[in-house]
C-alpha cells in the first residue's frame, strides 16, 4: 500500500496510507511529503474529536518539493513551500456551514465535525487532449484552489490524527465521473478558480416586428407581407468568464450533487455567438433567412426576391453581420439576466448525479463538463444526470425576444424589398434588429460599432416614427387598412451606473405602473451597479393608436388633455427628494402652469427667483416638450377627425378619392412638420410615459433592466380596445 509522510515542527511523524482511489495516486506524478507548519498535532492528534480541548484548529500545509499533477503536459503544479492548509471545523453558534464553499448551505450537522484539506495549484499551458481534465476551465497561469471536506461523527472515539489521516489518504480532485463515484458519503470536494465556462445549446427566439412609418408615405399604403412575429430556432455557444467554484457533495444512496457557483457579488461576463451559418447568399440556414421565416407572411417569396436582387457581396456580408450581432447581443442579455437574478448562494448550474446509472454517453458529457464545457449536459436527457438548476434553462423558460424594427416598411411592403434597397443594422444596447431605408440609415448609423446603430440617434428616430405610425394607423383604421401593432421604446446602455442613475431607471418602471415596493427600491450597500442596460417598451394596436387622438365619438382629443398628460409624466419621473425636484412645481400646480403659458419662455426665470439657471433650463425644456407634444397630438387628432367625418358623409367613397387624399395629405403635411421639430425629450423616458398616460395605461408595457448587481423585469398586457 502506498503511503506519504506527514510531519510537523513538534515531532509528528506519520505515514499515511492512501486509499486506492486517492487523487494523490491517480494524478500526482510523484507522491508529496507534507509538513504542517503550525498547530501542535503531535499532542492534539491523540485526542478524540469530542474532546472540549479540540475546537477549531487550522494549520498551513507545506510541500517539501514541487509536485506535477496530471498528464505529461503538467496541467497543474504545486510549488515547494506552503501551498495548502489543514483545518478542523467544529460547529459553533457562529459557524454553521462549511467555510469557503460558495453554495453557503452545506451545514455542519449536530454531533459531527469536518476536517478540511486544501491545496493551491498553478495552471500550466494545456498541451495535448488530456490536459484540460484537471483545469476545470480555469485559465493558464491562474491558481486553482482544491479543497476536500470529510465529515466525522463526534461520539465514536475517532482521534484527530485518525481523521486527518483519513482525509489526506482519501484526497480527491473532482475531475471525472470516477472521482465523483469515489467521494466518501457526506464528503465535499471543491475546485475554485478564475477562467471560462463554455456552453452550447439551442435557443428559441421570438422575433417580434415593430412596423414604423416614415414621413414620406405613398398615397395608398401597400399590403404588408409582415406578421406580428414568430419563433426562430438558432444554435448558440456561450462563454462565461469570471471566478467560479465547482462543488461536489456526496449524498445518500450513491448520488452526488454537482454544482457550478459564481463568486459572490462578482460579475460574470457573458459572451454569446449564434451558431446558424453566415452564408454568401440567402437560403434556409443563414441567420437572416431564419429571421425572415419567422416574421414574413410570404417568407418563400421574400427569400426568392432577395436571391433575385443580386446584392453585392459586401451588402450581403453587412446584412448577415448585423443580424448575427443582434442575435448574439440578445442571447448575451438573456443569459446575463438569468445569472444575475440567481441568489449569490444559488448554483448557476446544478445537477444530481446517480453515478451507478451513468451510461458511456452521459459519463462522457459529465467528464466534458468537469473540464469547463457544459454543452453535453444541455444536449438532451442523459441517463443518471438530472438537472436541478440551470441559468440557461431559466433563460429559455423566461423567453428570449428579438425585436425587429422595420423603419419605413409602409413604403416598401415587404421585408426583402426594404432590406435590399435599404440597410440592416443592430442596436448595441438591446440587441434589437433595425431594417430601414437608406435615408434613415444615414441618420442613425453608428461610427463606432460595425453594423451598429447609434443608440441615442435611433431612440430619437424611433420615437418620432412611433408618433407618425400611431397617427397613420388611426387613419388606416378608418378605411379598413392593415391592423398591426407598433411600439414606443426607450433604451440605453450605461457603462457605469451609480445609485442616482439606477434610481432613475427604476423610476421608469414605477412611472409605467410596473414597479412598486421592493421592485422600485434600490438594494442597500451597492454604490456601483456596473454596466447596465434598460429597455422600456409600450405596445399599441390599431384601435388604441386611434384612441390616442380621438374620443369614442370620433371627436379630436383637446390639446389641454395632452398638456395634463405631459405634466403627469413629469410628476411620475421626478421625485420630491430629487436634485431637480423644482421641476415638479409646474407639473402639479395648475396656476403656475397657467402663469408659464402667459409669461412665455423668456420670462420663466422671473417665476422662479433663486432657482439656479440649469434648473430653470430644465423647467423650460419640460415646458417646450409638453407644448410641442400637445400641439402635435391635438393637430393630428383634428385631421383624423376631419377624415372620419368625411368618410361618414361619403361611405361609398374609394380610398383614392381626391377629396379624401387631400385630407390625408393635410395630415401628412402636419406630421412632416411634427417630425422636423420633434423634441429630444420625446426620445427620453418622458415621451414614453406621456404617451402611456394618454392611452389611460391601456398600452401593453414591459421593462427590462439588466446589470451585474441588479435585474428587474415586469410587463402588462395590452388592454382590449373597441374594434381591435
Amino acid at each position: 500500500m502506498a503511503t506519504i509522510k506527514l510531519t510537523d515542527d513538534l515531532g509528528l511523524d506519520a505515514d499515511i496510507q492512501l486509499a486506492p482511489f486517492s487523487s494523490l495516486l491517480k494524478y500526482f506524478q510523484q507522491l508529496p511529503a507534507l509538513r504542517l507548519t503550525n498547530g501542535d498535532f503531535s499532542k492534539a492528534g491523540g485526542l478524540t474529536l469530542d474532546q472540549p480541548a479540540l475546537t477549531a484548529l487550522t494549520s498551513g500545509l507545506s510541500f517539501a518539493n514541487s509536485v506535477s499533477i496530471g498528464p505529461g503536459a503538467n496541467a497543474l503544479s504545486i510549488s515547494a513551500g506552503a501551498h495548502g492548509s489543514l483545518e478542523l471545523i467544529q460547529p459553533t453558534p457562529t459557524v454553521a456551514n462549511l467555510p469557503d464553499v460558495y453554495s453557503g448551505d452545506i451545514g455542519i450537522a449536530a454531533g459531527t465535525c469536518y476536517v478540511g484539506l486544501g491545496v493551491q495549484a498553478s495552471v500550466g499551458v494545456a498541451v495535448g487532449p488530456d490536459a484540460g481534465l484537471l483545469q476545470f476551465g480555469v485559465g493558464p497561469g491562474e491558481t486553482i484552489d482544491i479543497r476536500n471536506y470529510r465529515n466525522f461523527p463526534l461520539k465514536q472515539g475517532i482521534t484527530l490524527l485518525d481523521a486527518v489521516e483519513q482525509t489526506v489518504g482519501s484526497f480527491l480532485i473532482p475531475a471525472s465521473a470516477d472521482d465523483l463515484a469515489s467521494l466518501p458519503d457526506g464528503a465535499v470536494a471543491t475546485a475554485t478558480g478564475t477562467g471560462t465556462l463554455k456552453l452550447s445549446a439551442t435557443a428559441n427566439l421570438l422575433a417580434v416586428t415593430n412596423p414604423l412609418a416614415s414621413v414620406a408615405l405613398p398615397a395608398l399604403l401597400p399590403a404588408l407581407s409582415v406578421t406580428a412575429g414568430g419563433v426562430a430556432q438558432v444554435g448558440a455557444s456561450f462563454e462565461l468568464k469570471g471566478t467560479f467554484q465547482i462543488c461536489a457533495q456526496k449524498q445518500a444512496a450513491g448520488h452526488v450533487h454537482l454544482g457550478w457557483y459564481r463568486e459572490k457579488a462578482a460579475e460574470l461576463a457573458v459572451t454569446a455567438t449564434a451558431g446558424a451559418s453566415v452564408s454568401a447568399g440567402f437560403g434556409t440556414t443563414d441567420l437572416f433567412s431564419t429571421i425572415i421565416g419567422a416574421i414574413s407572411s410570404s417568407a418563400t417569396a421574400d427569400l426568392a426576391e432577395l436571391q433575385k436582387a443580386g446584392l453585392p457581396p459586401d451588402q450581403i456580408s453587412a446584412i448577415q453581420g448585423a443580424v448575427k450581432a443582434a442575435v448574439d447581443r440578445k442571447l448575451e442579455l438573456a443569459l446575463s439576466a438569468a445569472i444575475s437574478v440567481t441568489e449569490s448562494t444559488d448554483a448557476a448550474f446544478l445537477y444530481d448525479i446517480e453515478v451507478a446509472a451513468l451510461t458511456p454517453g452521459s459519463r462522457q458529457a459529465l467528464n466534458q463538463a468537469l473540464t469547463g464545457d457544459l454543452s453535453g449536459l444541455h444536449g438532451g436527457a442523459l441517463a443518471g444526470i438530472t438537472e436541478v438548476q440551470s441559468v440557461w434553462g431559466n433563460a429559455r423558460k423566461a423567453g428570449i425576444q428579438l425585436d425587429v424594427n422595420l423603419l419605413g416598411i409602409f413604403n416598401f411592403g415587404s421585408i426583402s424589398t426594404l432590406a435590399s434597397s435599404g440597410e440592416v443594422l443592430f442596436e448595441p444596447a438591446t440587441g434589437a434588429l433595425v431594417i430601414t431605408d437608406k435615408v434613415t440609415a444615414q441618420r442613425i448609423r453608428s461610427t463606432a460599432v460595425n453594423f451598429g446603430a447609434d443608440t441615442q440617434k435611433l431612440r430619437h428616430v424611433m420615437a418620432e416614427s412611433f408618433l407618425l405610425t400611431a397617427a397613420y394607423q388611426g387613419s388606416q383604421r378608418q378605411i379598413g387598412g392593415p391592423a398591426l401593432r407598433c411600439s414606443h421604446d426607450f433604451f440605453d446602455l450605461q457603462n457605469a451606473t451609480g445609485r442616482d442613475q439606477m434610481q432613475r431607471d427604476l423610476g421608469v418602471g414605477a412611472a409605467l405602473g410596473l414597479f412598486s415596493g421592493e421592485d422600485a427600491t434600490l438594494p442597500a450597500g451597492v454604490g456601483d451597479f456596473g454596466r447596465t442596460m434598460i429597455h422600456a417598451r409600450t405596445d399599441y394596436d390599431s384601435g388604441l393608436a386611434a384612441a390616442l387622438f380621438l374620443d369614442p365619438t370620433g371627436a379630436p382629443v383637446p390639446e389641454p388633455f395632452y398638456e395634463n398628460m405631459g405634466r403627469a409624466a413629469v410628476q411620475l419621473l421626478v421625485n420630491e427628494g430629487d436634485d431637480d425636484a423644482v421641476r415638479r412645481g409646474p407639473a402639479i400646480d395648475d396656476d403656475l402652469w397657467g402663469r408659464l403659458k402667459a409669461q412665455g419662455q423668456p420670462g420663466f426665470a422671473q417665476l422662479f427667483p433663486g432657482v439656479p439657471a440649469p434648473l430653470v433650463g430644465a423647467i423650460t425644456a419640460d415646458y417646450t416638450a409638453i407644448m410641442w407634444w400637445a400641439g402635435a397630438m391635438a393637430g393630428a387628432g383634428q385631421r383624423l377627425a376631419a377624415m372620419g367625418k368625411w368618410l361618414g358623409q361619403h361611405p361609398a367613397a374609394a380610398p383614392d378619392d381626391p377629396e379624401f387624399q387631400s385630407l390625408r395629405q393635410d395630415l401628412a403635411a402636419h406630421l412632416k412638420q411634427v417630425a422636423s421639430t420633434t423634441s429630444e425629450q420625446f426620445g427620453e423616458p418622458w415621451g414614453l410615459i406621456a404617451m402611456d398616460e394618454a392611452s389611460g395605461r391601456r398600452a401593453g408595457a414591459s421593462i427590462l433592466i439588466v446589470g451585474p448587481q441588479l435585474v428587474r423585469t415586469k410587463q402588462r398586457v395590452l388592454a382590449a380596445t373597441a374594434g381591435s
